[in-house]
């Protein structure tokens, strides 16, 4: 772009590409899906990602950069009697408030409680205390997500003072459309302006900068908010995910396999729990989340790596998706599936990089009948998407419908 605000290789002004972006590929694809029109501007924005993206595939470079096996598995488990009784209460009435945005044409406008709606279904789908137990005394101090209604994780706050994780609020944002209007500003470099969703608290457009420094944290308050003081541990009743999880462990004891193991999870208080109930197991844990400092996190990282008696380092997917490098570790649990696989695939690979020396096996825990198993078929749906922009795959373009809120939470 020049002085005056114009491309230097066509000397278009930025709205008249932004208006030219639109009207080919982002309407098209916001309205069609991969059907006609959006089909075809599929095919258009693969031709344009080619120009400038060079994608290497790990797996097309394994033998070359010397890496072992990698396997990934399923675990699907079924809710007990109880749990499923309250699970399918938040449910049916997640389903039918989503139901009435539908009828009265105002989905698009509700993308805040409609989070909200999914964030509950997913939590139950863990332990029905990450909603019973969600407040208590002790949390005075600290900052809690607007999102997901937890401890703050990498924690900012938007110019209407509310506090977000950084990961919840950049997916709050893509998911209300903004992936392929910042790609457009990343290609033209042109200032212009985009509507905004509203803050899930004030209802005002949002207004936030997701690269802002962290806010830091009160440690003693972060650690007095913890699930675990909210809850007479003595009365507790564990959960079939955790409980699957506890089996897949002491089978790995019983294999003789000194393998450590990563588990991840979006939800810090779940991992509180997962860590309550593996030490009664007698598993030696270590735990990341992004509450910590900088230097509390490597201390953790450290004591994971050099310290023979830990198995598993519980770890927070917002917090260590990326840049980890856990090696020895060659287990991964992956608690909680999310809509984007790629947060996944990210999270899987901590231990299957370079200098890793046995064979790997990523475990995703998943309750059937619930939003868990449609967002693993949603999950295929998006990686086949992401191949068709990307990889030229014209098959896999088919497999992409437009309807994923709705298949979320109808299940057709």
């Amino acid at each position: 772009m020049n002085s005056d605000n114009r491309c230097t290789g066509c000397n278009h002004s930025g709205m008249q590409h932004v208006s030219v972006f639109n009207q080919e590929l982002l309407n098209p694809i916001q309205k069609y899906g991969n059907s006609g029109e959006g089909k075809v501007a599929f095919r258009k924005l693969r031709i344009l990602t080619d120009r400038f993206m060079l994608r290497r595939v790990k797996r097309d470079h394994s033998s070359s950069m010397e890496l072992p096996a990698k396997e990934i598995y399923v675990d699907r488990q079924f809710f007990g009697e109880e749990e499923n009784d309250f699970a399918g209460s938040i449910m049916n009435s997640g389903t039918r408030k989503f139901e009435t945005y539908v009828a009265q044409g105002v989905l698009l406008n509700n993308y805040a409680n409609i989070f909200g709606l999914i964030m509950q279904m997913r939590q139950v789908a863990d332990h029905p205390d990450l909603i019973l137990k969600k407040n208590g005394e002790g949390g005075q101090n600290i900052l809690v997500c607007c999102i997901c209604d937890e401890t703050a994780e990498e924690a900012i706050r938007s110019a209407c003072r509310h506090d977000f994780c950084r990961e919840c609020a950049k997916n709050y944002l893509h998911a209300s459309g903004m992936i392929a209007i910042c790609l457009f500003w990343i290609l033209s470099q042109a200032n212009f302006d985009v509507e905004s969703p509203d803050c899930p608290t004030c209802h005002i457009p949002l207004a936030i900068d997701l690269e802002q420094p962290d806010i830091v944290q009160d440690e003693q308050a972060v650690k007095k908010s913890s699930i675990i003081n909210r809850i007479k541990m003595e009365n507790w009743t564990s959960s079939s995910k955790i409980e699957a999880l506890v089996h897949d462990l002491h089978e790995l004891r019983s294999k003789n396999m000194s393998s450590k193991s990563i588990i991840f999870s979006q939800f810090t208080t779940m991992l509180q729990l997962v860590e309550w109930r593996l030490r009664r197991a007698g598993i030696t844990t270590v735990m990341l989340d992004g509450s910590m400092t900088p230097a509390q996190r490597q201390a953790s990282i450290n004591h994971f790596m050099t310290d023979v008696n830990v198995e598993c380092f519980l770890v927070s997917l917002k917090a260590g998706g990326v840049a980890l490098n856990l090696t020895e570790a060659s287990k991964v649990f992956i608690v909680d599936p999310w809509w984007n696989p790629a947060a996944e695939w990210q999270s899987a690979d901590r231990c299957h990089r370079i200098g890793q020396a046995r064979p790997c096996s990523i475990t995703r825990l998943c309750i059937e009948d619930s939003v868990e198993s449609r967002m693993v078929l949603l999950q295929e749906k998006k990686a086949n998407m992401i191949n068709s922009t990307i990889n030229a795959d014209e098959s896999a373009m088919e497999s992409l419908t437009p309807e994923d809120m709705q298949f979320l939470f109808r299940g057709s």
